[in-house]
């Protein structure tokens, strides 16, 4: 052992010596000494869906487009919930998630994304009248009212039971926001017909909208609506004003006042300007496939791609907490009876969008089915969702590998519907001309069972062989992994040898030159 004070008295080219083998052996142990799992960072609940709109002379067709990524805990499982149209008997209360709310003497009938039975509400979908609905979290310092005010779920399927166009649906939501408030976090509602979208923005109590018509928009998780509404709470400046959030009308912001401390926040502005920048080169040319690839974004082809649902510096718009997804394709040229959600089960790059109408009277049971905690040791192959989402786990596993052969199998699917869909519209519209809607309604329950079916039977199919090629290459993976291990293990004690002999040749050095 080297004496300290003989340490103080080393010449330049010993101390040369001892940082040479000590960096050796620091970078031979950070290269291969296994290092401990990093784990990534929880994303916050400001972190969830992504929506966005492209309508009237931005798309192709002129018609409304909105698709949303619905975001959640990463196994909240989603049921294709439907429900008919009801009526009511005056003084009838409705139990929402927390509250009852007076009933209204009829709801719609429509079809959304349900996270089972733990919401009352639905996340998104289409009502018979052709009025579809998405929603965003979005973080506000007006107080809110916890379990004495209204799931955001709530609002959204209370606007497709009560609404006949998009107008009503954002008078629906302001009035609920106004008379009870949000429970826990402030929202962002979309509310789309054939004709129009507004973008109802709401706080606690507050609230503004904005109606498009044409162009394209994006939402994450912020507000976006600045000084300019077209409709919103009669007190919105006046309020903002006497909670000190800015000085006078002229000073005002909705964004700025209404959202808490830190906005715009960094992950909310990354993917919103993600979503704008796809769609920005084909403005006036914007299809649904277009939409499609927004909700399918990992920010490929940038600098911000890391992997795709494991990317630990940015928020993707796709990733694993996509629950489901939904593309609502509104035509000004048909019925509302036609209109038509294309619905996607999962993570949408691994996934399919099939073709769903509101009316349809029954959907099958693996679109419903599946429960429980929310855990993978609920996996349950007759439910749909559970399906998908083990697809999107073992294609995670290999993405690079996996994902080009899945893309192949859903594009193939896709397109046959997309084909079949076309068809099935001039069907359809030749019923309706000659009066025969009972017909028209039962072809579509045929056609859009049909579709459901055929997507996953292909699910099923897709994990056998996944999970066949998996288990003949389980005993040859074995072996190389032992193979692998015990070289590594060779090599770690060749080279620790070296290393030791190195610095024990350079310590020697030192004590019979300096001692």
């Amino acid at each position: 052992m080297i004496h300290p004070a003989a340490l103080k008295r080393l010449h330049p080219d010993d101390w040369h010596a001892l940082r040479k083998w000590g960096l050796i052996f620091l970078i031979f142990t950070t290269c291969f000494i296994p290092a401990s799992n990093a784990t990534e960072a929880p994303l916050s609940e400001e972190e969830s869906c992504t929506t966005a709109l492209a309508a009237g002379n931005a798309t192709k067709d002129g018609s409304i487009i909105l698709a949303k990524n619905r975001d959640l805990s990463e196994y909240e499982l989603q049921w294709l919930f439907r429900a008919p149209r009801r009526h009511h008997a005056a003084g009838t209360m409705v139990k929402l998630q927390y509250i009852e709310i007076p009933q209204a003497n009829v709801t719609w009938a429509w079809v959304g994304s349900k996270s089972y039975t733990k919401k009352w509400g639905v996340g998104m979908g289409i009502n018979e009248w052709g009025v579809a609905v998405a929603d965003n979290d979005a973080p506000t310092r007006e107080p809110l009212e916890g379990e004495r005010g209204l799931h955001d779920n709530d609002i959204c399927r209370l606007i497709l039971e009560r609404a006949r166009t998009a107008r009503e649906g954002m008078s629906v939501a302001g009035e609920l926001i106004e008379e009870y408030g949000h429970s826990y976090v402030g929202e962002i509602y979309w509310v789309a017909d054939p004709g129009e979208c507004w973008i109802v923005e709401c706080a606690g109590h507050h609230w503004a909208a904005v109606r498009i018509t044409d162009g394209t928009a994006v939402r994450a998780n912020q507000f976006q609506i600045t000084t300019r509404w077209d409709a919103g709470s009669e007190d919105l400046v006046e309020y903002a004003i006497r909670q000190g959030w800015c000085k006078s009308a002229e000073d005002f912001d909705f964004s700025r006042c209404y959202s808490k401390e830190g906005y715009p926040y960094r992950s909310s502005q990354t993917r919103l300007e993600r979503g704008l920048d796809l769609l920005e080169g084909k403005v006036g040319d914007l299809t649904r496939e277009d939409l499609i690839g927004v909700l399918r974004d990992h920010y490929e082809g940038t600098g911000m791609f890391k992997t795709a649902h494991s990317n630990q510096f940015y928020r993707t718009v796709c990733n694993k907490r996509t629950v489901s997804a939904m593309v609502v394709h509104l035509k000004p040229d048909l019925t509302s009876e036609m209109q038509l959600m294309w619905y996607c089960m999962s993570s949408p790059c691994i996934s399919v969008f099939m073709p769903i109408y509101a009316n349809i009277s029954t959907i099958p049971t693996p679109y419903l089915s599946g429960g429980g905690p929310e855990d993978i040791s609920n996996y349950d192959p007759s439910s749909a969702w559970w399906l998908f989402k083990r697809l999107q786990l073992l294609t995670d596993e290999d993405y690079a590998k996996l994902h080009p052969t899945i893309r192949e199998k859903w594009d193939g699917l896709y397109s046959k519907f997309a084909v079949e869909t076309d068809q099935m519209e001039d069907e359809l519209l030749d019923l309706f001309s000659r009066n025969e809607s009972l017909e028209a309604r039962q072809l579509m329950d045929q056609f859009v069972g049909e579709k459901l079916t055929e997507a996953y039977n292909l699910a099923l199919q897709t994990i056998e062989e996944f999970t066949s090629v998996e288990e003949e290459d389980v005993e040859e993976e074995v072996v190389e992994k032992k193979t692998d291990k015990t070289s590594v293990y060779v090599l770690v004690a060749v080279f620790t040898a070296l290393v030791a002999a190195g610095l024990v040749i350079s310590v020697m050095k030192i004590g019979r030159g300096k001692l």
